[in-house]
Formats: C-alpha cells, sequence, structure tokens
C-alpha cells in the first residue's frame, strides 16, 4: 500500500468564548479573530483509503506555514512511499521540517503526520487505533470539564458565567473539573469555592496556574485554593510556566534538575497533589521529575508530544515510577480528540481525568459524528483507525 496523495486544508472553528490562561510572558494570542485555526492532513494511498490527521490549535505566534506550502513539503516526503514503513515516514518528516520553526508547531505537525499514518495502517488491517496502541484496557475515557479565565471581565460577571457554566456541565454529567487561575489570586479563591459549592463535595476539581506563581508564593496559593476546595494543582510555579515551555523550551531543558528540585521543594509541603505537564519538554525532563520525586500525575497532551507512540512512552515511564497520568489537550477536533481517546482507553495508567474538552468548547467540528461529553467521558467510535471521517460540508463552512 502506497500514499498516492497528500492534502492539507485549513480551518478556523470559533469556541464557545474566548478562553485565556494566566500568561507571565504575555502571549495571550492563540485564536485568530476569536476563531481557532487548525490544519487536517490527508494521506490517500493506493487502495481508495485515506487517513486523517490533525495540527491542532494553531496561534497566530507560532507563524505557521500555508496549507499549500505544508502539503508540498509533506508530499515530497511521503509521496509513493510504502505504508508498511510508517515509523520510518515519520522520522523522515522529522528530519524535513525546518529546525527553525516554532517548537511547538514542529510537534504539533508531526502529530497531526503520526495520526493520519496510524489511520491509514487501522483501515488497511481493518482494526482500531487502540488495538495498534497495545489494545483496550477501558471502555472510556473520563473527562474533566475546563472552565477557562475570561480576560478582563467583571468580578460579578465572571462568577455568573463560571455558575452558569458549571451548573450546565454537572447537569450534563460531568463529575470532574479544571479552573485556569493565577492572575489574581482572590478572584481565583472565589471561582473555586463557587465550582465546588455547584459541583459538590464528590466531584473532583483541580486548578491549574499555568506557571504564573514565583516559587515562593505557591505554597501560600496552594494552601489557600486548599481551603477554598482544590483537589490538585497543576504547574505551580514560574520556573515552568507554559508559555515559556511552549515559546522557549530549551531554557528549561538547560536546567531540568535545578527546576525539578525546585518544584519538589513545593510539592513536598503542599497540601494537594502537584501535576505537571511533560509532553512538550524532552524525555529527561520527565526522568527529573521521577528522580526528584517532583510530582504527583503528569499531564501529557498528545499532539505537543509530537504524536501517540511519544506520549505512550511518557506515560509508561511515569507509570514505573507508580506515577499516574491525565491527557492534556489544545482544545483539538474531532481527528485530534479521537486521536487522543484511543490512547486514553488504551492506558490503564490515565486515570485521571483528562482535558479533552474540545467537543465542549467548540461551537462545531469537521467530523461527520462529533463526539459528545454527555455523561463526562468520551469512548472511541466503532470503526478501523481513528473511526472518524470528515464532512465536507463543515469542512468547507469553516474553510480559512
Amino acid at each position: 500500500m502506497r500514499i498516492t496523495e497528500v492534502r492539507v486544508r485549513q480551518v478556523a472553528v470559533p469556541r464557545i468564548y474566548d478562553t485565556y490562561c494566566a500568561d507571565p510572558k504575555h502571549l495571550k494570542a492563540t485564536i485568530n479573530h476569536g476563531r481557532t485555526t487548525y490544519q487536517i492532513i490527508e494521506l490517500a494511498a493506493d487502495d481508495g483509503v485515506t487517513g486523517i490527521g490533525e495540527v491542532s490549535d494553531i496561534a497566530p505566534r507560532m507563524d505557521a506555514p500555508s496549507p499549500a506550502s505544508l502539503q508540498d513539503l509533506l508530499a515530497g516526503v511521503l509521496a509513493g512511499c510504502d505504508m508498511r514503513n510508517w515509523p520510518g515516514l515519520y522520522d523522515r518528516t522529522d528530519e524535513a521540517l525546518p529546525g527553525d520553526w516554532y517548537p511547538e508547531l514542529r510537534q504539533l505537525i508531526l502529530f497531526g503526520v503520526e495520526s493520519a499514518l496510524l489511520d491509514l495502517v487501522g483501515k488497511a488491517h481493518g482494526i482500531a487505533l487502540y488495538e495498534l496502541l497495545g489494545g483496550r484496557c477501558r471502555r472510556a475515557a473520563s473527562v474533566s470539564w475546563v472552565a477557562y479565565l475570561r480576560g478582563d471581565a467583571k468580578l460579578e460577571d465572571e462568577l455568573q458565567a463560571l455558575e452558569q457554566e458549571i451548573v450546565d456541565q454537572v447537569g450534563s454529567g460531568m463529575q470532574a473539573f479544571k479552573l485556569k487561575v493565577g492572575e489574581d489570586h482572590e478572584r481565583d479563591l472565589e471561582r473555586v469555592r463557587l465550582a465546588r459549592k455547584i459541583a459538590g463535595p464528590g466531584a473532583y476539581i483541580k486548578v491549574d496556574a499555568s506557571g504564573y506563581w514565583e516559587e515562593s508564593e505557591a505554597l501560600s496559593r496552594l494552601r489557600d485554593m486548599a481551603e477554598a476546595g482544590a483537589d490538585a494543582c497543576e504547574t505551580p510555579i514560574r520556573a515552568l510556566s507554559r508559555p515559556m515551555s511552549r515559546d522557549d523550551p530549551a531554557r528549561i531543558e538547560a536546567d531540568v534538575d535545578g527546576i525539578a528540585e525546585a518544584l519538589a521543594k513545593v510539592r513536598d509541603r503542599s497540601p494537594v497533589p502537584i501535576i505537571e505537564h511533560v509532553a512538550d519538554l524532552g524525555d529527561a525532563f520527565l526522568t527529573a521529575l521521577i528522580r526528584h520525586h517532583a510530582v504527583d500525575i503528569v499531564n501529557v497532551v498528545p499532539c505537543q508530544a509530537g504524536g501517540l507512540r511519544r506520549a505512550r512512552r511518557l506515560i509508561h515511564a511515569a507509570e514505573t515510577a507508580g506515577i499516574p497520568a491525565l491527557l492534556g489537550s489544545t482544545i483539538e477536533l474531532g481527528p485530534g480528540t479521537a486521536a487522543s481517546v484511543h490512547l486514553a482507553v488504551a492506558s490503564a495508567s490515565v486515570s485521571v481525568p483528562s482535558d479533552l474538552v474540545g467537543p465542549g468548547l467548540l461551537e462545531d467540528d469537521v467530523c461527520t459524528k462529533p463526539f459528545s461529553l454527555e455523561g463526562g467521558e468520551l469512548t472511541p467510535f466503532e470503526g478501523p483507525g481513528l473511526g472518524v471521517d470528515l464532512d465536507e460540508e463543515s469542512m468547507k463552512r469553516w474553510s480559512d
């Protein structure tokens, strides 16, 4: 089976509201005129089967190539190649992507290419993608709803909007939540208290500071969050600022042991478990976290890992150290969400509710069968490969 055609198309889909995270580097420009940009990769094979992949959540700061430019680059690497060597095709793509492209963008593209390759493999053999990832070990992926910051909204307006957001999600069966926090501590505490009041004592509530707090203030912030009702905290210290991890990962990778030690000092005295992202940094970062006992849970974002295979490797490495995982998200469309759901149901240690909220935060999808977060979980669709197909009317509607 050979790849006969490579196609790349771009779409831009609105979110249900403008979402923000705490951002010490002021890189908040993540959406384009109210819409989130994606590129959809299609690999057609000579037997008539097409594999689908997604380059997820392309921010303006990434200076991404045009769909035509990326299509030409990928066609030069993949067209005419035998699918039986799909791992080698992934490696060739990695080598072909310019080294000076925005670090996260390279990973997003590799994720899209690998997803499309694996979708082709699954379709060629008539098996679901989770079988290629080791086999299914659970029926569905448990999901945690992510409530973002709302920019410069007045506190009263933000609390009112958050109240309706949590009420709606609890009504749909959601039992786990993540609240973005960081920029205004007192305001954040009000939001956590409100979420706990609405969701109830049995709900799982984690907060995500996105690396906004200085190490010297993190412990007091964590104690306050625990008293307000938080069960866990993600990325509490500025040395691991999420914008810096995406924009300048080499800065963190140059001092993984020092940063892991700093996080371990916070974790040792924290009243709640500490969660940290590991996918958009080199493998040495995770091993440093393990070595210094710096984290309770790892957050693995498959598209930021450069693909499902590396994401799975990170999950397994943490598992050998007794550390559970959750799957993070950049707010993916249907193809990207499907890839993550397959990984989640094939990974025993992905036991913490994952942040796969694209189906709820985006106004529409580009697949014929959109996912639903009803019941607070996601189940892979039946069928080979990813189990999703593109809806051409939706692709045309959101063409960018």
